[in-house]
């Protein structure tokens, strides 16, 4: 589904956002391939700068749970990501952004500031969820290996606990399944919505 409060422009804000493992990164890759969009992904963008941002604060350079990063670092990062999205849309370029989101698609006042600012430019704001289940996230930060999910899945149900996998964002939004068992490869539905973007333009 497409957000009733978007603009008619072919300049478009594409928000993605999953939980830690939901393959965001993957389906923001396919999503910018395919429409041609700048890519920016939060971790790219600013993981070697957190990492040292922590361990001035004396915390663990991979800490992504404690009150250190959840307050202190993850603003900084979101404020470095939304900078650059705002820059690109400003030189007339489509963004795809990629970073879970879940504090940020889930906050009313905050979706509602990006939709006006949007508005304000001329620009399409559109939504993706990548959702995915348990056993797959598991699954994929399994393989991925990246030592920042060392916590996450040395305490897997301490950190499933305190997960709600049937989080929404607050707008209409393009919901990718992107669980192992899921029936549509996740390159499919990808493809699907871009094209539906694209025709709507």
């Amino acid at each position: 589904m497409t957000s009733d409060t978007t603009a008619p422009s072919t300049l478009t804000f594409a928000l993605v956002g999953g939980f830690a493992g939901s393959g965001k990164s993957e389906a923001g890759k396919l999503l910018a391939a395919s429409t041609g969009w700048a890519m920016l992904d939060k971790d790219t963008l600013t993981r070697p700068l957190t990492e040292q941002l922590l361990v001035a604060f004396g915390s663990d350079p991979d800490d992504r749970h404690s009150d250190v990063y959840t307050e202190r670092v993850r603003p900084l990062e979101y404020d470095c990501l939304l900078k650059a999205v705002w820059e690109n849309l400003e030189c007339g370029i489509s963004v795809v952004a990629v970073a879970p989101f879940i504090r940020e698609a889930t906050d009313s006042q905050w979706m509602a500031r990006v939709v006006r600012r949007c508005r304000r430019l001329g620009v399409r704001f559109e939504t993706f969820w990548i959702d995915s289940d348990a056993d797959s996230m598991r699954e994929r930060l399994t393989s991925r290996n990246a030592s920042r999910d060392t916590w996450k899945l040395t305490h897997w149900s301490t950190y499933l606990s305190g997960m709600d996998l049937g989080l929404r964002p607050v707008l209409d939004h393009h919901l990718i399944d992107n669980r192992i068992a899921a029936v549509r490869p996740l390159a499919e539905q990808v493809e699907s919505a871009a094209q539906r973007l694209q025709v709507a333009a």
